[in-house]
């Protein structure tokens, strides 16, 4: 004998019309202090303990208040160290940083480990490594969170009054309450990997903005996906641009992630700031 079971419908219908505005009143406020303060702080502390056995002289708040005061003084510009960026300019990608740079006469010569690089000819060939971002995947990844933003505030009505169908006026992207979720979660997390860093003084790097590249990538990711499942065809070609636009990038500018010798108009052809050198 086979028995049914049945979801009480009106759980499933409240499960359904609740919007994500709506469900953040139901966290527990215990469960957030022990997840996102408790734990993490327990955890950072335990990965100090082998030093701090190693290391006996001072205790760990003695250490910490060492480590903060170490950065308050270590001062930004240009003076401090040639690639110190700010945090505004890392969403554009305009100080990326070089980590390896030097100048042979040519393909068969050897390349010199460390010292300043030779002047540069029309026969050089230029080794460079530069910690440097797809620019395409850069950029569009940036537009992405301008779009999420632009698409939450378009959404925004109905998830404050959930009993409300979405508005019939034209909309880039209408949205589920339901969907609405994965937009939040992208500006909310893209938001606390960079606005941390405005009240930082010391000199910082383009490297420091990766938590947030990872968020934006991903906004890029989900955009593209709707774009390619979309019936409209200027929809699929945006998607395609965007992939092939990055694929080409990425082999383009790939000699300067790997090393690779470039004669001095390749390198120059792939500097296209004054700020990227």
């Amino acid at each position: 004998m086979v028995r049914k079971f049945r979801q009480p419908a009106a759980a499933s219908s409240e499960s359904f019309t609740q919007t994500p505005l709506s469900r953040l009143t139901q966290l527990n406020g215990f469960y957030l202090l022990l997840t996102l303060a408790i734990v993490p702080a327990v955890f950072y502390w335990l990965l100090w303990i082998p030093h701090l056995q190693l290391n006996p002289d001072m205790t760990f708040w003695e250490l910490q208040q060492k480590i903060l005061s170490y950065h308050e003084q270590v001062g930004s510009g240009a003076a401090i160290h040639p690639y110190c960026s700010t945090w505004y300019s890392w969403i554009l990608m305009i100080r990326p940083v070089a980590y390896f740079y030097q100048v042979t006469n040519s393909l068969q010569a050897p390349i010199p480990a460390s010292g300043a690089a030779a002047p540069i000819t029309s026969s050089s060939v230029i080794y460079d490594v530069h910690a440097i971002g797809n620019p395409f995947l850069w950029w569009f990844s940036t537009a992405a969170i301008g779009l999420l933003i632009w698409v939450w505030v378009e959404n925004l009505h109905p998830l404050l009054t959930p009993s409300e169908a979405l508005s019939t006026r034209q909309k880039i992207h209408a949205l589920p309450a339901n969907e609405l979720w994965i937009v939040l979660y992208l500006l909310v997390n893209y938001g606390a990997n960079l606005l941390p860093w405005v009240r930082v003084t010391r000199c910082v790097f383009l490297y420091h903005y990766m938590g947030s590249a990872v968020f934006a990538t991903i906004a890029l990711a989900w955009f593209v996906d709707r774009w390619w499942r979309s019936p409209l065809p200027n929809h699929r070609k945006l998607a395609l641009w965007t992939i092939g636009l990055t694929i080409a990038a990425f082999v383009f500018w790939m000699p300067i992630y790997l090393g690779l010798p470039l004669m001095e108009w390749q390198y120059k052809l792939r500097m296209w700031f004054p700020t990227w050198i």
